[in-house]
């Protein structure tokens, strides 16, 4: 018997994928189970818990499967199969980033040479995308394409450089 469920969907580009959760009741105790794969081919199933556990278990794993899912941008469908957005809190921007490509050392060269990009060495580990907006806004955008908090002291610097502009 399922005692709780979720359709979970996720679409950008030509990624069109299904993820579906679900606790049921065994005769001794619960399930974690899931399925997932590319909308309309044959979903890889699998469970959280290798046995039975008790319901507050279950609940606990299965909550933090869906928010897994939903901190990557997968979406629940409601009834009537419209996409709910379950991350009410956090703002897609709709900016990716993406795998770097490997250079020659000339083509390196040239980007260090030319005035119009700069670089510095990454030391903390994490990586910031800055987007200035037209409304002379600056964002923060994680990895997920999420904003996310920047520090003042980055928002004020990067509102003394002129134009739009993405910073990675």
């Amino acid at each position: 018997m399922v005692k709780e469920s979720i359709a979970l969907s996720y679409q950008e580009g030509a990624s069109d994928k299904v993820y579906n959760a679900e606790i049921i009741e065994n005769q001794d105790g619960f399930l974690v189970n899931f399925a997932y794969g590319r909308r309309g081919n044959t979903l890889v199933t699998g469970t959280k818990t290798k046995e039975s556990v008790t319901y507050d278990l279950a609940k606990k794993t299965y909550d933090k499967l869906v928010k897994s899912k939903t901190s990557k941008g997968y979406k629940e469908k409601g009834e009537n199969g419209q996409v709910i957005n379950t991350v009410t809190d956090k703002q897609d921007t709709g900016i990716r980033p993406q795998l770097l490509n490997e250079l020659t050392e000339e083509e390196a060269m040239s980007y260090i040479r030319d005035p119009a990009y700069c670089m510095q060495e990454k030391f903390d580990g994490r990586r910031r995308m800055l987007m200035r907006k037209e409304d002379d806004s600056v964002q923060g955008i994680n990895k997920k394409g999420l904003v996310v908090a920047i520090p003042k002291d980055v928002s004020d610097a990067c509102e003394s450089i002129e134009g739009p502009y993405i910073l990675d």
